[in-house]
């Protein structure tokens, strides 16, 4: 039995020159990795890194290039927006300068157009009693000669001037 202890020990533990051979080829590898690999991919990673880092920084470079051209831009709207009230405004004011005036010019027109009809009625009514007044003349005058062509008594001077009335309410008909 101890043979078989002992070879089952022997199973069980590697054997020590193996164990080192195996530790020497692996140390080797990591050395060769090491040397050959991590350094190449380190330097990858740190350029890939600061490429990476050179991106976020652009972008907040621009993000905030951006966020100062919207301000700038937020007030050039505000700007125009108050040009445009102040634009506004001045034209209202300027709209209702006009309507007073066309207004005042409508009301002198309208009185000047008053007064010319008024002045034209004036003058139409003094030709009229101008015309009344020779009319009454005229009637005069010929009521006058008639009457003097038949003066004899005063019932023919009444019947002359009757039918001299009568003679003139015709004609005016």
């Amino acid at each position: 039995m101890s043979i078989e202890i002992m070879d089952l020990m022997e199973q069980l533990w590697p054997n020590p020159l193996t164990v080192l051979a195996q530790l020497a080829a692996t140390a080797v590898l990591f050395i060769l990795m090491y040397k050959l690999l991590w350094k190449p991919v380190q330097e990858i990673l740190n350029t890939r890194s600061k490429f990476e880092q050179q991106k976020l920084d652009d972008a907040a470079k621009l993000r905030d290039e951006n966020e100062q051209l919207n301000k700038e831009a937020h007030q050039y709207i505000d700007e125009a927006k108050q040009q445009a009230q102040q634009t506004i405004l001045n034209a209202q004011q300027e709209g209702s300068k006009i309507k007073n005036s066309l207004i005042e010019q409508g009301k002198q027109q309208s009185q000047q157009i008053v007064e010319e009809a008024v002045a034209n009625m004036n003058l139409q009514k003094e030709k009229m009693l101008e015309d009344m007044h020779r009319q009454m003349v005229d009637v005069a005058l010929s009521a006058t000669e008639k009457m003097l062509q038949k003066k004899v008594d005063s019932q023919t001077d009444i019947d002359c001037i009757d039918d001299f009335i009568k003679e003139v309410e015709k004609n005016e008909y």
